[in-house]
């Protein structure tokens, strides 16, 4: 490893890192945004921009999207699955309408449903973080440390892509009514679902190596675990430590997978934001869950494929 990859990762541990004292620190637990961790990849590890996507693009709707969620739980009456079916066919309309393809503003729409948020601080965690990991960004593109990327706005309104947000959202609801009822809620993860967006892109990378998709994923579910169950569940260490190691080993393990998946970073995080009695069975909701989504993205290409030959 170099030493300009080295300071972007020390960067991106750093950042996550922040984020959890902060939450400490203040009391906050609503503080941890564990898609910072996907945009960390994104942003500081990764040399160019995996989304299309550009700075206040991506403050702009990683923020409209935390608002939307927390409305939806204040305003929407009825069972949890149904707000969160809600929220997801929602992140697909905001998604399309975006002209980008920054998925992880999925998941800034579906947390604060699925954990029930009502307070503003999740809103200004995530666009206060969003708008630190943006700045970082921009200093090391002026120092020469990252790719400027010019943003191209992306053909998101055309047939195919509606017809592909119409797929996802009649999977993910029919994954939702199965699941959510059954208190199995962590089988769709909002990083899981910003995951299932990717894999169903055309040309998505990770469709072609499913099996080490998932296994990323899940290790980095099952490292976040393992770390708070045993340094601050058991040892009673700060979580803020547990952070700190949880993003370290999450970077290592791509970087020896030779794989970064944004999502799966994000679920690492998540490991520390879940209640403590959800701990031990979350990995094994997560390996599931997002086995379910990869064979439901090989399905749709599937498809895809035959009727492009026709």
């Amino acid at each position: 490893m170099n030493r300009k990859n080295l300071v972007n990762y020390i960067l991106a541990v750093l950042v996550i890192t922040f984020m959890v004292f902060l939450s400490e620190l203040l009391g906050e637990k609503e503080i941890i945004f564990p898609e910072l961790a996907a945009l960390s990849v994104g942003s500081l590890v990764l040399a160019a921009l995996p989304w299309v996507v550009d700075g206040k693009r991506m403050i702009l709707y990683i923020s409209l999207s935390a608002v939307c969620g927390v409305l939806i739980v204040l305003f929407l009456p009825g069972p949890l699955y149904f707000q969160m079916i809600v929220a997801y066919a929602l992140s697909q309309v905001i998604f399309l309408l975006s002209r980008t393809t920054m998925a992880p503003m999925i998941s800034a729409i579906v947390l604060p449903v699925m954990l029930q948020t009502r307070g503003y601080v999740y809103i200004l965690a995530a666009i206060g973080l969003t708008s630190l990991i943006v700045f970082i960004r921009w200093i090391l593109v002026k120092k020469g440390l990252k790719l400027n990327v010019v943003y191209k706005p992306e053909d998101s309104l055309n047939k195919d892509n509606i017809v592909l947000a119409l797929e996802r959202i009649i999977v993910v609801s029919l994954l939702m009514l199965i699941f959510i009822p059954k208190d199995l809620k962590f089988m769709l993860a909002p990083p899981l679902l910003v995951a299932f967006t990717e894999f169903t892109r055309k040309g998505n990378k990770a469709l072609k190596a499913p099996v080490k998709a998932v296994l990323l994923i899940s290790l980095c579910a099952t490292t976040g675990m393992a770390f708070r169950f045993i340094l601050t569940v058991k040892a009673g260490l700060p979580l803020t430590l547990v952070a700190a190691l949880v993003a370290s080993v999450t970077f290592l393990i791509m970087r020896l997978m030779k794989m970064y998946l944004p999502p799966a970073a994000a679920m690492g995080v998540l490991a520390l934001l879940i209640p403590e009695e959800k701990l031990l069975v979350y990995p094994l909701q997560v390996v599931v869950g997002i086995t379910c989504l990869m064979l439901f993205a090989k399905l749709i290409d599937k498809f895809r494929y035959l009727f492009r030959k026709k």
